[in-house]
């Protein structure tokens, strides 16, 4: 099982943050009108106790991947980046995947 929380964030005007799960593979993808970059997260060998945080961006700006863990019944957290526009940043819950 994969726990998502998202931490909002201001993004960068007409730009859009997507994710997309391969099992316990994250993407990343960041648009504007097009793909203007990606970030890769394999996390399938994370074992319980491992955990990331702070990780270093390779091909965006930023890391949208706040951090991760493995919890010791095999469940991961990951904390992601949620973009916005707008004033007030949105009410946003935690997301449960298979992974």
């Amino acid at each position: 099982m994969i726990r998502v929380r998202y931490i909002p964030q201001v993004g960068l005007p007409g730009h859009a943050l997507r994710y997309s799960w391969a099992g316990r593979v994250l993407t990343a993808t960041l648009y504007r009108d097009e793909v203007v970059g990606q970030e890769v997260y394999d996390l399938s060998a994370f074992q319980p106790g491992d955990e990331v945080v702070g990780v270093e961006p390779e091909a965006l700006a930023f890391s949208p991947l706040i951090s991760a863990r493995c919890l010791e019944d095999g469940t991961l957290e990951v904390v992601l980046l949620h973009w916005y526009e707008g004033v007030e940043p949105p009410e946003l819950g935690e997301e449960v995947l298979d992974g």
